[in-house]
């Protein structure tokens, strides 16, 4: 393998490590938002605050519950980010969180 590939190669991976695992992850964090299909319901994950996916899940759920009618029609939890692949600091949530990304995509 050619030396300077090599370089590239240990750089990139260096560079990915440094974004994804140490504190400079924490303050590059984007917020992930989401919606319902009317915009009754809205709520997001903040960078670095605790709350999770599986947070927005069980409180979408929650306001299912208290919201019977909103349960019968499109009742399918939307993302209202965009994905951003070139955002290398959010590969680990792409690679190791990726069903947030899975959901489709409304315009917010």
């Amino acid at each position: 393998m050619n030396t300077k590939l090599k370089y590239g190669l240990w750089v990139l991976i260096a560079l990915f490590l440094l974004t994804n695992y140490t504190p400079v992850a924490w303050l590059l964090k984007e917020d992930y938002t989401y919606a319902n299909s009317d915009n009754t319901y809205t709520d997001s994950e903040e960078g670095g605050k605790g709350f999770t996916y599986e947070t927005i899940v069980r409180r979408y759920a929650t306001f299912l519950c208290k919201h019977p009618d909103k349960d019968l029609g499109d009742n399918r939890l939307f993302r209202t980010f965009t994905f951003k692949p070139w955002c290398i600091w959010e590969w680990h949530d792409m690679i190791f969180h990726s069903e947030r990304f899975w959901l489709p995509y409304k315009k917010p």
